[in-house]
């Protein structure tokens, strides 16, 4: 059980980077979400990583995923965030009634900027390692 919130930041982003075999692309995506989250909050950062199509769509799923999952671990269980089901049913629709409506997280603003702290982290992390990737994949060739 991980209890300790950067560790969590730190096993989902390496979770991210390990999933993903597209560091340069990675690194791109992590990086503007990071802004998105930055700039306009964890609701527009979910909202972006949903709207990715194309190229972008399985690696914004992987990221997107990643950080909802961190819902689900402790601590942040013990608030009551966490999402019923599994990462396949995890919808737009279902997401964001889930924390609009039955979690509510964005009414409880000490939640909401901790669950934004721990995404930050989480991203800078992922971020990190997706720039460490490159250089290795650089590095083998």
């Amino acid at each position: 059980m991980v209890e300790n919130l950067d560790l969590l930041a730190a096993k989902m982003a390496q979770k991210i980077v390990k999933e993903d075999s597209g560091a340069k692309e990675l690194d791109n995506l992590v990086t503007k979400t990071l802004g998105v989250l930055q700039e306009n909050g964890v609701y527009a950062c979910l909202l972006f990583l949903f709207s990715r199509s194309d190229r972008e769509e399985v690696r914004a799923r992987g990221i997107r995923n990643a950080l909802l999952e961190t819902l689900n671990h402790a601590p942040l269980k013990t608030l009551q965030l966490s999402l019923p089901g599994d990462s396949k049913t995890w919808t737009w629709e279902f997401v964001s009634k889930q924390l609009l409506e039955d979690v509510k997280l964005f009414d409880d603003l000490d939640a909401l900027f901790l669950v934004k702290e721990l995404y930050e982290q989480t991203l800078i992390y992922a971020r990190y390692g997706a720039k460490a990737a490159k250089v290795e994949s650089k590095g083998t060739r």
